[in-house]
């Protein structure tokens, strides 16, 4: 073999075992919140550090789902170079959804000590105004600003590459922030759903995931904001109407 060909074994080499190992953590995760989604123990109230780490899983499972698009690209970038760049950038990603994930957990204990949460569901007026909120987002500036770069990695790449494994954590913590300025309403329907219904997470990471591809990823946003709006209003009217007082009307 010539010294290109070596090198270019060699590369498929240190390329070949990173995505099974990402797939196989991943895997791993869905199976572990399936189960946990099965266990009584994760029904009932929890402490604080409990709630972190049940919003710590959910968040690390799904959003690594929906990073495969900008992954693969930057697999691409990376390709003759380290790899090491590749998983200090999913890190630093991750390290901006833990973040995401403590904010939540605080959310969902404070709504809880207001009463407005029965265990990991929230009262029906308030995941009314949740699915409202979400939907409303889908129409935001901000989110189609932040979605943008979720859908065109390569762009993102060529604007804000960083030499380096430094520079590709600082590119992981950008782009992590950018994934939550995109998604972070949608992932808080997880109080709507029930944060220990694995089916509901999965249903959410896929339109989370769909929402990140070139093709059709703007093209389900808004027809997405629509659906909410509606099931939030509809859940709002339904509550309202449940709880009016029904008036008697006796005849002698």
């Amino acid at each position: 073999m010539d010294t290109e060909t070596n090198e270019r074994v060699a590369q498929r080499s240190r390329i070949a075992w990173h995505w099974p190992a990402f797939f196989f953590v991943i895997g791993t995760g869905w199976f572990a919140l399936f189960f946990l989604s099965r266990s009584p123990v994760t029904h009932v109230a929890s402490s604080w550090s409990s709630t972190v780490a049940m919003w710590l899983a959910m968040s690390i499972v799904m959003m690594s789902t929906t990073a495969v698009p900008v992954l693969h690209s930057l697999a691409d970038v990376v390709r003759k170079t380290s790899f090491a760049v590749w998983w200090v950038f999913l890190v630093a990603y991750l390290v901006m959804w833990a973040l995401y994930s403590v904010a939540a957990a605080s959310l969902q204990m404070l709504l809880g000590g207001l009463g407005w949460m029965d265990g990991h569901s929230t009262q029906s007026w308030l995941s009314g105004l949740i699915l409202l909120a979400a939907g409303v987002y889908q129409f935001s500036s901000f989110k189609q600003r932040c979605q943008s770069e979720c859908v065109s990695p390569m762009t993102f790449f060529l604007r804000y590459w960083r030499e380096g494994v430094w520079g590709g954590f600082k590119m992981g913590l950008r782009h992590g922030a950018t994934c939550i300025g995109c998604c972070w309403a949608l992932m808080l329907l997880a109080f709507v759903g029930g944060m220990v219904n694995a089916a509901f997470m999965a249903l959410c990471a896929l339109v989370m995931a769909l929402e990140k591809f070139p093709t059709i990823g703007t093209k389900i946003t808004r027809p997405l904001g629509i659906a909410l709006v509606a099931t939030g209003i509809s859940v709002l009217a339904f509550d309202f109407i449940s709880a009016a007082p029904i008036e008697v009307h006796q005849h002698l």
